[in-house]
């Protein structure tokens, strides 16, 4: 029972992980947001290290990525070159300090010259890549590159340089962030500094901000945060409350967000029913206030969250279950109701997402899980009908010591058709790959996959297929 616990537990954190954002658009990614950052995937962080000093060492990991796209109309070749350095922890003073850093060049091997819409379809493959090394050769990115002092100033940890907050928000900066604990109960924090954009000018836009966390009691911790955003064309203020409580065999969290004038309540509750391993889980999310177009300003990283949007509440309820040792299953209902005005992506609809997973059959190392999400939402103008079924499995395999292989399909819901300003359906994925670990410093991975579209279907049906495959690198020091 205690290994049907453990893994239920582990699974269901993978099926529901994620709190719920407040004002729910702004969860749509940017070409800024953290999520768009490539990461060596299933490459292993460096472990080894380098001998610096008798007690230090330097961790180095450079991953080399190849990536070809190709249709019957044109290819395109990229390279991107990452490098991720971070140090052990060094004693200076009273505390110590360790440095960390992630950094990334890329080019285009065909490169995009005469390649455009009345050429031969390039567009199709033109990204932000091609745009940024229209005058940045090399398009060099420096993701985060700080230094941490831990108690070199009493009971104080303060991150200098580009890093991510790991507060209540997580925006990306360049400036200070100090956190000091008052007691075993109280710690305060500050940050201040400039936004990080990659693809807009940010020069005069400044965030600062601060917070308080409480242990009130042994199980119950509160915490407040307030954020001034000054960025182009908004002023901002942004104040975050939340309240996490320990229950046995589960947790609660209350939130509370607001932003200027709107805000959001989110409530959310998992409880383990230990004699069977059950997982309950519950959600809620409300939007209390109109947020109007004068708050729109969404390409800013910083300011995703404001988008247009009526007041709504969101409702969602799951249950996971591992049984027989090698299955488990999950089953979520979501339902949202919009009180005010609605459009595509912000409207009525119910959702189940279901989930079965399978491990060590039919033979070790094996994991297959199979998934469902259906849609059952109010129509609009830009969009046919209002059910969608999507539906996928994958099955990834270790074979021997030193090698993983993976496959599976994936159905997505929708794509946007910009020219039109109208949604497209079905858009079917299917993937095989493999990666492969002859030693400790050394890994490569392979991945091919294709996309069956009907995005083209007005323009070209010969567009409905997309091949993409990458090729990995990945040495570790």
């Amino acid at each position: 029972m205690r290994y049907l616990s453990a893994m239920s537990m582990l699974v269901c954190l993978l099926l529901f992980s994620g709190s719920a954002q407040a004002f729910e658009n702004g969860a749509s990614n940017t070409p800024d947001s953290r999520t768009q950052q490539v990461s060596p995937g299933q490459f292993k962080e460096s472990y080894e290290g380098i001998g610096l000093t008798e007690d230090t060492k330097i961790y180095l990991t450079l991953t080399s990525r190849y990536r070809l796209r190709t249709n019957d109309y044109a290819d395109d070749q990229d390279f991107y070159q990452y490098l991720r350095v971070h140090t052990d922890a060094v004693k200076l003073g009273d505390g110590t300090v360790r440095f960390a850093a992630f950094a990334r060049f890329a080019d285009d091997i065909d490169g995009d010259h005469k390649k455009s819409w009345g050429d031969n379809y390039y567009y199709y493959h033109r990204d932000a890549l091609d745009t940024q090394l229209g005058y940045d050769d090399w398009a060099p990115r420096l993701y985060n590159g700080y230094a941490q002092f831990d108690g070199v100033i009493k009971n104080t940890v303060l991150n200098v340089g580009r890093f991510y907050l790991s507060h209540q928000n997580t925006f990306q900066l360049d400036g200070a962030d100090a956190s000091v604990k008052l007691g075993e109960m109280v710690e305060v924090y500050a940050f201040g500094g400039k936004p990080v954009s990659y693809y807009y000018d940010v020069d005069d836009d400044t965030l600062f901000g601060g917070g308080i966390n409480v242990k009130v009691m042994e199980q119950t911790k509160v915490g407040a945060e307030y954020v001034r955003l000054d960025v182009t064309d908004i002023d901002d203020d942004y104040t975050k409350f939340r309240l996490d409580q320990a229950i046995p065999n589960g947790n609660l969290v209350l939130a509370y967000t607001l932003l200027n004038d709107a805000a959001t309540v989110n409530a959310e509750g998992t409880y383990e029913i230990v004699s069977t391993g059950t997982i309950l889980t519950l959600k809620y999310e409300g939007l209390t206030d109109e947020v109007d177009y004068e708050n729109s300003y969404v390409v800013n990283p910083l300011t995703n969250t404001l988008l247009a949007e009526s007041k709504y509440s969101k409702y969602e309820a799951g249950v996971y279950q591992a049984f027989l040792k090698n299955f488990a299953a999950g089953l979520t209902y979501e339902t949202k109701a919009v009180s005010g005005t609605e459009n595509f992506d912000n409207r009525d609809y119910s959702r189940i997402k279901g989930k079965f997973d399978i491990y060590g059959l039919p033979s070790e190392n094996t994991y297959v899980s199979f998934s469902v999400d259906y849609w059952d939402v109010k129509n609009t103008p830009d969009s046919d009908d209002n059910e969608r079924l999507q539906y996928g499995v994958q099955v990834s395999q270790k074979v021997g010591r030193t090698m993983d292989v993976w496959a599976g399909t994936s159905f997505s819901r929708y794509e946007y058709d910009y020219i039109n300003d109208r949604r497209k359906d079905s858009v079917r994925s299917y993937y095989i790959g493999g990666q492969y670990q002859p030693t400790k410093i050394l890994s490569l991975m392979a991945d091919l996959s294709m996309e069956d579209t009907e995005f083209y279907d007005d323009v070209d049906t010969s567009l409905d297929k997309n091949y993409t495959a990458e090729l990995w690198a990945n040495i570790i020091f």
